[in-house]
């Protein structure tokens, strides 16, 4: 029953736009992947480095209610995990993550991204 509630709830949300063409976020590209984009320059990120497909990894995000977002990076999209507002809470939420996905058998990497200066 949760699942479909969870699912009746993405549809509704998937409407919400009033047939607007989704555009996703234009994030300039870097030529390394440890300056990752982020929202806000000052905080800290965790990038996931996929081993399954975006949208399974992005919907066990949701379910599992860890704020994250899809940028693109030298034309390939990358699914960020934050913003925190310290390294310290940024690798405490690692931790905590890693755990939940080992414990669902989540074969993504991640890892902490510092601010850009």
């Amino acid at each position: 029953m949760r699942k479909m509630a969870m699912m009746v709830a993405v549809l509704m949300l998937a409407g919400c736009d009033g047939g607007k063409p989704a555009t996703p976020a234009q994030v300039p590209s870097t030529d390394s992947t440890a300056e990752a984009p982020t929202p806000a320059s000052q905080q800290w990120t965790i990038r996931v480095h996929l081993k399954e497909a975006l949208s399974d990894m992005t919907y066990w995000l949701v379910e599992h209610h860890y704020p994250s977002y899809v940028v693109k990076v030298d034309g390939r999209e990358v699914v960020m995990i934050g913003p925190f507002e310290s390294q310290a809470d940024a690798e405490k939420a690692k931790t905590e993550i890693d755990a939940a996905m080992v414990k669902g058998h989540r074969l993504s990497q991640l890892e902490v991204i510092a601010p850009r200066s």
